[in-house]
């Protein structure tokens, strides 16, 4: 049987919406008169400069070169004042720091969370500085790979598994690299959520099995304008938002390093499980098991008609014991849309009886019936997704999947005619499970 999880502490880390109480409704109403117009200018001017400065920092190195000493000097005494003040006017008036940044010798790599806007990463290049891990399509623009260049990133590839398995080597190489004297920086969640909770923390940052020191950006009461993710607002309206603000808070809480036990430096997903829940309990926030995936699968949810919640299942813990891969994962929704006629991201035994042709008799309500976790007489796409598998991949034929059904059936209270579950499967084979006609 395939084993089973806990529900999550949030079911959709993914979703944002912009809610504000009449004084903040206020506040943004005059700051939209006075403040944005006047913000808008200074940026307008500032920001070139910066791009300019930071551009004249990197002449002459490529993607991966070092800076030199001169080109740091710069960077230091020209560039990063010059960030600080588009930070001002972007409405962070004053940033806060707490605790104190361990050395590079002691804690060479930096784990920053929560990830929930396009945003932070300038606040901690510009604002923390380090070399930060990032995926090689900021290097294919040339806005971006200024700051690439400038910031001596660490370029990743993840567009394939092959690619993906080459992080450990990426990650060593610069730890062990003796030119290198900055600290390694990587938002370990590998994407946006809407910042209220903590997404699982990929494997990348710790393969190495290093100290780490976690960094939490604490926006405060402005979170909610911060957040762009999957299933929120664009990005622009946070902009403009944040724009209209007096002032938008911003803490930077340097944690305690965090030094990996043995078990951890053997095993980089225990390591990055154990940071995350630190990080969580030092937010007070709570973490979960949802990935960049979930957020894809949301997308896709939404594409078919369904909410967001949908598809957000938590694959950082489900996807590993069910042995789907993305693609059949998108497509097992296809099909749980297709069964799910009023698209409210619940089957009901109803629903699900119309689709395969089933009568709603008492082996078919059974069936249902343990797989509804919820008690709530339908079922997600979660609880869809294990009675799949656990009926269909972990069995090797048809004679002992009809029996695994019988068998689990017969536990009910009441006899179960084996017919009944022969007539079951039988309309299941001749259901159209592609939902190609959703």
């Amino acid at each position: 049987m395939v084993r089973r999880f806990p529900e999550p502490a949030v079911w959709n880390p993914v979703r944002h919406r912009l809610q504000f109480t009449p004084l903040e409704i206020l506040e943004l109403a005059v700051g939209a008169v006075t403040l944005l117009p006047v913000r808008i200018v200074c940026l307008i001017i500032t920001w070139p400069l910066t791009m300019f400065s930071i551009y004249l920092a990197g002449i002459g190195s490529r993607v991966g070169d070092r800076l030199s000493p001169l080109q740091r000097l710069w960077l230091f005494k020209v560039s990063t004042p010059l960030t600080r003040l588009c930070f001002f006017f972007f409405g962070f008036l004053w940033v806060k720091y707490k605790g104190k940044r361990a050395p590079h010798q002691e804690a060479p790599v930096n784990v920053v969370a929560p990830h929930a806007s396009p945003h932070d990463g300038m606040f901690a290049g510009g604002l923390i500085y380090g070399s930060m891990l990032s995926c090689k399509e900021l290097a294919d623009h040339f806005v971006t790979r200024i700051l690439v260049i400038a910031g001596e990133l660490v370029i990743v590839d993840r567009s394939s598994a092959e690619a993906r398995a080459k992080v450990k080597d990426a990650v060593l190489a610069f730890l062990q690299d003796p030119t290198r004297q900055t600290h390694l920086m990587a938002f370990a969640e590998g994407t946006c959520g809407n910042g209220e909770s903590l997404l699982c923390f990929r494997r990348g940052s710790f393969l190495a099995g290093v100290p780490v020191q976690p960094i939490a950006l604490d926006f405060g009461s402005a979170q909610k304008l911060a957040s762009w993710t999957f299933d929120g607002n664009h990005v622009a309206i946070g902009v403009l938002l944040q724009l209209c603000r007096l002032h938008t808070p911003l803490t930077i809480r340097f944690l305690d390093v965090y030094y990996p036990s043995e078990a951890e430096k053997e095993d980089a997903t225990l390591f990055a499980d154990n940071v995350q829940a630190v990080m969580a309990r030092a937010l007070n926030i709570p973490h979960t098991r949802h990935t960049y995936e979930d957020g894809v699968l949301a997308m896709k949810a939404m594409e078919l008609g369904l909410p967001s919640s949908a598809g957000t299942i938590e694959c950082g813990a489900v996807k590993p014991a069910l042995g789907l891969s993305g693609d059949e994962l998108a497509d097992q929704l296809k099909r749980f849309a297709a069964i799910n006629t009023v698209k409210d991201a619940s089957v009901t035994v109803e629903q699900m009886a119309s689709y395969f042709a089933w009568p709603v008799q008492q082996h078919v309500q059974s069936l249902f019936n343990e797989y509804d976790t919820g008690h709530c007489k339908a079922l997600t796409f979660r609880d869809f997704l294990f009675g799949l598998v656990d009926l269909t991949h972990a069995v090797p034929n048809r004679e002992e999947l009809e029996s695994k059904i019988y068998e689990r059936l017969s536990n009910e209270k009441g006899a179960v005619d084996r017919s009944g579950v022969l007539q079951l499967l039988e309309s299941a084979d001749d259901a159209d499970v592609s939902g190609e006609d959703a």
